[in-house]
């Protein structure tokens, strides 16, 4: 009795451990642009097969312009260039922001069924 109690306390742990990895994939978690714009590249430990880029409402009208090698996503003020999973680096570009306020999308770039978040900000 005392070793079944023992193998399940053993195995307990694995059913709450989940596949998901929590490092989001080496892509960084925020980036900020200034509001005159410009371009930041981005390295993860994965490259992407697919890059949505959504509002905070989860709206994310992207265009998705693909070609056999490489990914192009643009909405509203930020594209999203990267090369189809060979290279897992994004270049982000910003349009200047010709308002005052504070302006934030979400990037998601797709590997392996799960998606890495990058919050992009700008002034």
């Amino acid at each position: 009795m005392k070793r079944k109690i023992l193998i399940a306390f053993l195995f307990i742990p694995f059913l709450f451990a989940s596949c998901e990895t929590d490092n989001n994939y080496g892509y960084p978690s925020k980036i900020t642009f200034q509001k005159e714009g410009g371009t930041i590249f981005c390295s993860g430990t994965s490259g992407c097969y697919s890059i949505d880029i959504d509002n905070y409402n989860g709206d994310g009208a992207t265009s998705l312009e693909s070609d056999r090698d490489s990914i192009k996503v643009t909405y509203d003020w930020l594209t999203v260039k990267s090369k189809r999973s060979t290279s897992a680096q994004l270049e982000m570009i910003a349009a200047p922001n010709p308002s005052k306020k504070k302006r934030t999308l979400y990037v998601y770039p797709m590997i392996d069924d799960f998606s890495a978040e990058t919050k992009v900000v700008q002034y």
